[in-house]
């Protein structure tokens, strides 16, 4: 009776999670606020032994995510980045070491302000690029940019992820946990970088017929998420090899079959990661409200200011540097993964991260009008007419 209780609660949890979604999205609010308010609401009437069976979707939902974006990016194209190189730069640099700095001189460790600054510094990729596509701004002078700032920032938050979990498990900054983790990645990049030379060439037709099987989703789920255990046994960052398994897929018709197997089991997994992180974490006020505010107010203002830069090193307009300057501000799903490192910091990422999703996407929505309204179009002059000539005849 208690099992049959339990799976009654965990689908009426889906139903409302979907209608939740359905419902925000109607007034352009991202679906990740959404499991998150579902998450908040869920502690009222949902007992914890209830969510045991979510477990596994919790624990793949981060695999799964990073490796849909390696999917999205290959050896070829990471290499093609030198274009956003200084803009991306610009971004860490504005958003990452003054909070890192700001958070020490407000009491905290240094592990404690690496993660809040952690949490500070990345755009949202799947808000921004989700917002991109709903009003069509895609082949506007910006989307570029803010695509490439965004590679920038996912590659940066997994080295950071990579950096900061042993970090977190060791509990202080010890001197040589940098250097070690630093020396892991560059082996596992370079291992990756042989696998995707050699190895690849000679499997990808493989790799094309078997990906057609009807029961190729066991292979492939089983695959992603052991890589990404592997990472997580070896000191590394789960993210870290799921993204790097997603870069090696080659783009033929394996990757169509596994957006095709995979695409639905992402989407329920990242849902349910999201809803654990708020399902999980303390509704109190923290204690430091005046930091809260203060991270607030400068994750506006610094990703506004330093987009704006970016933008003109990328050799924007003044009217596109406005409108791209005010399409960056949300936060999302690399907050999120950073701030459950640790449980102190999620107290104020969990409103910041509201704060700047929700002010974000509003201001995302408004930066065309706004930059209309700041530098409004020319206008053509009339012709001329002339004498003895109706306007009709003059033209």
């Amino acid at each position: 009776m208690e099992h049959s209780l339990s799976l009654l609660q965990i689908n009426l949890l889906f139903i409302l999670m979907f209608l939740s979604s359905y419902v925000l999205r109607k007034i352009q609010i991202p679906p990740i606020i959404s499991f998150l308010l579902v998450g908040f609401l869920a502690k009222l009437w949902l007992p914890h032994e209830s969510t045991e069976p979510l477990e596994l979707f919790k624990e793949a939902g981060i695999i799964l995510l990073f490796f849909f974006i390696g999917l999205e990016y290959s050896f070829e194209r990471l290499k093609g980045m030198v274009s956003v190189w200084k803009p991306g730069m610009v971004d860490l640099l504005f958003n990452f070491f003054p909070v890192f700095f700001l958070a020490m001189l407000f009491g905290f460790s240094p592990i404690t302000s690496l993660i809040i600054a952690g949490v500070f510094y990345p755009s949202s990729t799947s808000i921004v690029a989700k917002l991109l596509m709903d009003f069509k701004r895609l082949a506007s002078p910006e989307a570029e940019l803010l695509i490439g700032i965004l590679i920038f920032e996912d590659l940066v938050a997994i080295i950071l992820l990579s950096v900061l979990i042993p970090m977190s498990e060791f509990g202080s900054l010890e001197p040589k946990t940098i250097p070690i983790s630093l020396f892991k990645i560059l082996l596992v990049l370079a291992l990756f970088y042989l696998l995707y030379t050699f190895l690849l060439p000679k499997i990808r037709s493989w790799l094309d017929r078997v990906s057609e099987d009807d029961n190729f989703v066991f292979f492939l789920l089983g695959g992603v998420l052991a890589v990404g255990i592997l990472f997580k046994e070896a000191g590394l960052s789960e993210a870290l090899g799921a993204f790097l398994l997603g870069v090696l897929i080659p783009e033929t018709r394996v990757m169509e079959n596994i957006e095709h197997h995979l695409s639905a089991f992402k989407e329920l997994s990242i849902g349910v990661f999201f809803f654990f992180f708020a399902y999980e974490s303390e509704l109190v006020v923290p204690e430091q409200i005046h930091f809260l505010l203060l991270l607030i107010a400068l994750g506006v203002l610094l990703k506004v200011i330093s987009t704006y830069m970016a933008a003109y090193l990328y050799g924007m307009k003044r009217k596109a540097r406005l409108r791209t300057s005010l399409s960056f501000v949300p936060r999302g799903e690399f907050s999120v993964i950073i701030a459950s490192l640790e449980p102190t910091v999620k107290l104020l990422s969990i409103p910041f991260i509201f704060a700047t999703a929700l002010l974000g996407s509003f201001l995302f929505v408004l930066a065309p009008k706004v930059a209309d309204w700041v530098y409004p179009p020319k206008r053509k002059p009339p012709k001329r007419v002339r004498k003895g000539l109706s306007p009709a005849q003059a033209s």
